[in-house]
């Protein structure tokens, strides 16, 4: 049986700007960071313990200019943290960071300034004792049912923001006026309640008017999370946008449009409107970079034949261009094609020259 998002009308008509999409497909391998940046540790190079680990992961995130937090957690959850420097009980920053696997890995993102970057070592970790083996997968399994739990509770919450919500038709918003797009799937809540840490230290409610609500799904169409997009900026969080606490993100996307005989998969959804609007294809909004990856992934287990296509941001003021390398890697493991536009930016900005 084939997931909801699967089934519909094909064969929408194409304009010119499809083949322009067609016409990269990758050939060759995109390495997650370029040989001697950062992240990269001498060839042959073995790390004792985990903190050794840590210290490499926290130097590649000072050399990418992103401040980390004291403390890293290496056990391949999405965490986020203070950026010193910007405004204060802003969460900006976020990492994840795992030993599993042939070698250890993880990503690192500033949400204000877009840089982000994965990261990996060049040689794996000293090998666990059969106990300490033992300690580590009990210590995962608990973790991983406890964050389970986390993510069904937040599903239950998504659920119920959604209802509350109303679904929206046309531009009537200021950010859909501002992008030049409409509404697909979308809806407006009167109010996004976030919890805050103010100055003081003490934990407050912050009441966001006029709210675009992003419904989030898995492959098999449920529903894990909402992204809210705000009219304006916000100042005490610094962002325009937002994401329910503790909740699913990986894997997770906004499906734009009916199945077509391709999808393209992008980052946000401005583009992921603009790029339908543009193609007539179904788009799937990953909603960040480090996402691309996860989701050509879910589409291709679905469909083996179904083409894809990896709309990537062009992050050219990015030191190594995270947006084309997130894409590229995605393109590479699911046999894409990727399309890149030919200035800075993401598809939207260009409509909104």
């Amino acid at each position: 049986m084939k997931p909801s998002w699967h089934a519909g009308i094909k064969n929408p008509p194409k304009p010119p700007f499809e083949r322009v999409l067609a016409s990269n497909k990758t050939t060759k391998p995109a390495a997650i960071l370029p040989r001697g940046a950062v992240g990269c540790y001498p060839q042959g190079k073995h790390f004792v313990n985990t903190y050794q680990i840590i210290d490499a992961f926290k130097a590649s995130m000072r050399e990418a200019d992103i401040e980390p937090p004291d403390k890293i957690l290496a056990d391949g959850v999405l965490h986020r943290f203070h950026i010193v420097g910007q405004k204060q009980g802003s969460l900006n920053g976020a990492y994840k960071l795992h030993l599993d696997g042939a070698k250890p890995a993880g990503y690192f993102e500033d949400f204000k300034t877009g840089i982000k970057a994965n990261w990996k070592a060049d040689s794996p970790a000293k090998h666990f004792t059969p106990a300490e083996r033992q300690q580590h997968e009990v210590a995962k399994k608990t973790r991983d049912q406890q964050q389970a739990q986390r993510y069904e509770q937040t599903a239950n919450l998504a659920q119920r923001i959604l209802d509350a919500a109303k679904p929206l038709t046309g531009n009537d918003h200021p950010y859909l006026l501002k992008k030049r797009i409409d509404s697909h799937g979308l809806y407006r809540l009167k109010v996004w309640t976030k919890r805050h840490k103010n100055d003081a230290e003490q934990w407050v409610n912050l009441n966001i008017q006029n709210v675009l609500l992003v419904p989030l799904i898995d492959i098999n169409g449920k529903l894990w999370n909402l992204q809210a997009i705000f009219s304006e900026t916000d100042p005490t969080l610094g962002r325009d946008k937002d994401f329910l606490s503790g909740g699913r993100l990986g894997g997770l996307f906004h499906v734009i449009g009916q199945p077509t005989d391709e999808v393209i998969i992008c980052e946000g959804y401005a583009t992921g409107a603009s790029l339908h609007t543009a193609t007539g294809s179904q788009v799937l909004c990953a909603l960040s970079a480090g996402n691309l990856f996860n989701v050509a992934k879910a589409v291709r287990a679905a469909d083996s034949r179904k083409k894809i296509i990896l709309a990537a941001d062009n992050d050219l003021k990015t030191p190594g261009n995270p947006g084309v390398t997130a894409a590229k890697k995605a393109a590479l493991a699911v046999g894409g094609f990727l399309a890149v536009p030919p200035v800075a930016g993401d598809f939207n900005d260009m409509e909104c020259v």
